[in-house]
């Protein structure tokens, strides 16, 4: 364990706590938006979310973390397809949402490399899903999404069933070699395409089937067509493509410039895409996105923003990655579209941990191409300050997204008989009064025994990042407490023994004939569900604490917890300074921990998920621990080196268990400085920080030991 801070530091915790909260909340809304294709917030919240991580991690070095969500892509592959490791990873992008921050990023690069002026590249930031395809001898033999950037799902026969997408080359290409782009649905299909599911559904209602549901917007159609089971139907769907960039080529000479290898992939017979441009310097690259934004929407396509590159693939090189993201690209972000509309009512719902959830409910309204009518309003206090009143005239923003942001009312609309909007004094499903503590900005229900906060409890406790119970969603859990065959999440153990009960309800038993009668049994479905909650009891600790709803506790810290105390038991049990002294915990997290184990009904819940066999212990194995034997240290590397690239290098000091900024500052251990090392190596030198050359750095990676010596004998700034 390493050592923690000293609780004391109120900053430190309350940043620990929040960049805990960050990332649980970032990570569902990436599973939302890239495996169930429906997300919950706009792409200006999400922004704002990541942004404020991003912040909290660079002022607090030691929050960092490799499976943040600033360090990772998109989210896991699906369980639909097969999964495909990608060769080289497929990164995400910075943001820039003004010129200041474009210039910055082009300054940043700048400094890097030791020079101010050079080619840049723009292209339309097509809204779809981003495909890897690998071509041998010509033919389409892979395609894979993104996933989470190491790892996505195989859909080869969809993408082959895609007109826009060449089974066979032209030309002479390489005998091997993966091209990146981006399939997207043009808005004429897309419109088409619910017009007819439209139409489809007034015969299935006439014929008292259920209707089907119609998409949202193009993004959500494109990747709900490449994700269909069955090739056919994507090859229905009006589907194109625009090739981006080239992933990896072996056994050829590839173009020096990515503005070359855009033409040299267009020879193949790719659709690159659209109305790329070659620009010579920053300035005339940032015109190309202000002109861009001022025509996105009379565009074919639906487009969020302007991707803004390097063009010499060789300063890309030397740019490199840091996390999750390329120095060498950013994406120029469009500001976020707004309406007008009325608030009919402002409504409630209760969350998981009892939580009122205020939310708009708007007047019909379209907003960048989706007709949207409710929007969050996050707490009262929001509600307050922006005096937001139901039959305002509003302005919402919505950036991309279906679930928009209330901006601010139009007081000159407001009728005479408004009034300020208060929070229910009870909660609107089962009745109790409502409560606020005094250091919260929420409302709760005053009720553990909801039945609201029962069904969000046992969705949590099913869902992906818990125990991961698959079929067992949120309609089946409204019908197992419907019929009181479950009360808690202990309850869900004992269903294997009530299979027959189960097989006689009609939405999840298997119709059969027996002697001239339709009747239901137990069938495949509820065979599965069983089979899954079986698998669920070998989940591990880290995910039954998860899927225990303790407030504040997350993957991250249920992780460390586990590994800490080994058992559940151990956790629960642990005095509050205890648990705090666990790195990357604190007295915020123990605290609640300590609150919820103090409840009878609590263990009394433990006790049975442990007699129904639940594993509740950390698996120890006997293999060695993998030595980090540079634990501690955090270094920064600047300039080129010779021996490897400066990607290689960070790789290897962090598999030695080193830290790896991509600035310097007081908490750098020291600086390791190849050629033509520019603003860093000056910085280090203002902070006397000791500064290493690529000799250094390669004896560091063979022999670690020997940092700690050189730490000692030599003087501060000191090149060696």
């Amino acid at each position: 364990m390493s050592t923690p801070r000293a609780s004391g530091d109120a900053e430190q915790i309350t940043a620990r706590d929040r960049v805990e909260q960050l990332r649980a909340e970032i990570l569902r809304h990436n599973h939302l938006y890239h495996a169930q294709n429906s997300p919950e917030i706009s792409d200006a919240d999400f922004d704002a979310l990541f942004a404020e991580l991003q912040r909290l991690e660079a002022d607090f070095p030691e929050l960092a973390s490799s499976d943040s969500p600033t360090q990772t892509v998109g989210a896991p592959p699906g369980r639909t397809f097969a999964v495909v490791e990608h060769r080289r990873r497929m990164l995400s992008l910075g943001n820039a949402f003004d010129a200041e921050e474009l210039r910055g990023w082009q300054q940043r690069a700048a400094d890097l490399l030791d020079r101010e002026e050079w080619a840049f590249v723009t292209e339309p930031k097509i809204d779809g899903l981003a495909i890897a395809l690998v071509y041998e001898r010509g033919r389409l033999v892979q395609a894979a999404t993104r996933g989470d950037g190491r790892a996505g799902e195989d859909v080869t026969a969809n993408l082959r069933a895609i007109e826009a997408v060449p089974n066979e080359l032209e030309g002479d290409p390489p005998p091997l070699f993966e091209v990146r782009g981006e399939v997207y649905m043009p808005k004429a299909g897309f419109d088409a395409m619910n017009a007819e599911i439209a139409l489809a559904n007034e015969e299935r209602l006439a014929e008292g089937r259920a209707a089907l549901t119609l998409y949202a917007n193009p993004r959500n159609a494109a990747a709900g067509s490449v994700r269909q089971k069955d090739a056919s139907v994507t090859a229905t769907r009006p589907l194109n493509i625009g090739i981006y960039q080239l992933g990896w080529c072996d056994e050829a000479i590839t173009p020096d410039t990515h503005w070359e290898t855009l033409g040299w992939l267009s020879e193949f017979g790719f659709l690159t895409t659209p109305e790329a441009a070659r620009h010579d310097d920053i300035d005339n690259a940032l015109t190309a996105c202000e002109r861009w934004t001022e025509r996105r929407d009379t565009q074919a396509f639906e487009m969020d923003g302007v991707v803004v590159k390097v063009d010499d693939l060789g300063l890309q090189a030397d740019l490199g990655i840091v996390g999750r993201e390329p120095r060498w690209a950013i994406a120029w972000k469009f500001p976020p579209q707004e309406a007008s509309t009325v608030v009919e009512r402002i409504l409630v719902n209760v969350g998981r941990t009892g939580t009122i959830n205020p939310y708009a409910r708007l007047r019909p309204v379209r907003v960048g191409g989706v007709q949207v009518t409710n929007a969050t309003l996050h707490n009262l206090d929001d509600i307050h300050r922006k005096d937001i009143r139901e039959g305002d005239t509003v302005v919402i923003r919505r950036a991309g997204e279906v679930i928009p942001q209330v901006v601010r009312p139009v007081l000159e609309r407001r009728p005479e008989s408004s009034v300020p909007w208060t929070m229910p004094a009870t909660c609107p499903v089962c009745g109790f009064d409502t409560v606020r503590d005094a250091d919260d900005a929420m409302h709760y229900c005053s009720n553990r025994s909801c039945p609201a906060i029962l069904q969000r409890s046992l969705e949590h406790f099913a869902s992906r990042g818990a125990m991961d119970i698959r079929g067992l969603g949120e309609r089946q859990i409204a019908l197992l407490l419907q019929l009181e065959l479950v009360h808690d999440a202990a309850d869900i153990y004992t269903l294997p023994g009530k299979r027959e009960v189960l097989g006689r309800i009609p939405s999840l038993g298997q119709k059969v004939k027996r002697g001239g009668e339709e009747m239901y049994e137990a069938g495949k479905r509820i065979e599965n569900l069983l089979g899954a909650i079986e698998a669920s009891k070998s989940r591990g600790l880290a995910y039954l604490l998860v899927g225990l709803g303790i407030r504040h506790v997350g993957g991250e810290n249920a992780t460390l917890l586990a590994e800490e105390f080994g058992s559940l038991d151990a956790i629960l049990l642990a005095p509050r300074e205890a648990l705090a002294d666990v790195d990357g915990v604190g007295p915020i997290i123990a605290q609640s921990i300590v609150d919820w184990a103090m409840d009878g009904e609590h263990w009394s819940l433990v006790h049975r998920l442990q007699a129904a066999g639940v594993e509740d212990e950390i698996q120890r194995t006997d293999e060695e621990p993998v030595e980090t034997p540079l634990e501690g240290n955090r270094f920064v590397l600047t300039g080129r080196f010779a021996e490897m690239t400066r990607p290689e290098a960070e790789a290897r000091l962090k598999s030695l268990g080193a830290g790896v900024g991509s600035s310097v500052s007081k908490n750098t251990t020291a600086l390791f400085a190849g050629d033509a090392a520019g603003s860093k190596r000056k910085k280090a030198e203002a902070l006397g920080l000791p500064i290493w050359d690529e000799d250094r750095l390669v004896t560091v990676l063979q022999d670690p030991s020997l940092v700690s010596v050189w730490l000692t004998e030599a003087e501060p700034s000191e090149a060696i």
